[in-house]
């Protein structure tokens, strides 16, 4: 029985010699596999950090440029009601001169003008009053005669004068917008450097 119970021992010790290098070996299995994944996980879990990184990034930077370009059209928006502003302050002005200032104006015109003979002058309603026909006869020329048309343009303040068909067009508001076409930029750069 002795060596019945020695065989069995040693059986038992050399089952657990393999149970232990077994158990070893799946433990390291399973230690290795933990690694892995552990280390998978820490891949992905930083490339989705980067990624939602860069997307922030990007979402900021699409935001930023997107409120520079609202700060742009907001600016250029307040320059152009300025501009607007500015021009019908002048139109305002114009419409306001004294006879004296008008008929300045309407002399420096009239000594410009293209037309021979006899032609008609018909003023803006702003402007009615500020030139008469006594006027117009002592400022004719050889050249050039002027009538005064009774009629008169409607909120307006210039005017127009006409010779078969074709017409000069001194009103203010016109004059403005034939200014604000040719010069609104180089006033914008002059006013707001």
């Amino acid at each position: 029985m002795d060596a019945i119970e020695k065989i069995v021992e040693q059986i038992l010790e050399k089952g657990q010699i393999e149970v232990s290098a077994l158990k070893k070996v799946e433990t390291a299995r399973i230690d290795q596999e933990y690694q892995e994944q552990e280390e998978a996980l820490f891949l992905k879990e930083s490339t989705l950090i980067e990624k939602n990184q860069e997307q922030t990034n990007k979402a900021f930077k699409q935001k930023e440029h997107r409120q520079q370009l609202e700060i742009k059209q907001a600016t250029l928006n307040q320059k152009q009601d300025y501009l607007e502003q500015l021009f019908s302050e002048s139109i305002e002005r114009m419409n306001q001169w004294t006879p004296a200032e008008f008929q300045e104006f309407a002399e420096q015109i009239m000594s410009q003008l293209p037309i021979e003979g006899e032609a008609n002058l018909k003023l803006g309603e702003l402007s009615k009053g500020k030139l008469s026909y006594q006027w117009l006869l002592d400022h004719a020329t050889e050249k050039m005669k002027l009538h005064l048309d009774p009629e008169v343009i409607p909120s307006v303040g210039g005017f127009i004068v006409s010779k078969e068909g074709i017409e000069y067009n001194f009103l203010f508001s016109s004059l403005v917008q034939e200014i604000k076409k040719m010069e609104s930029f180089q006033l914008a750069e002059m006013l707001f450097q």
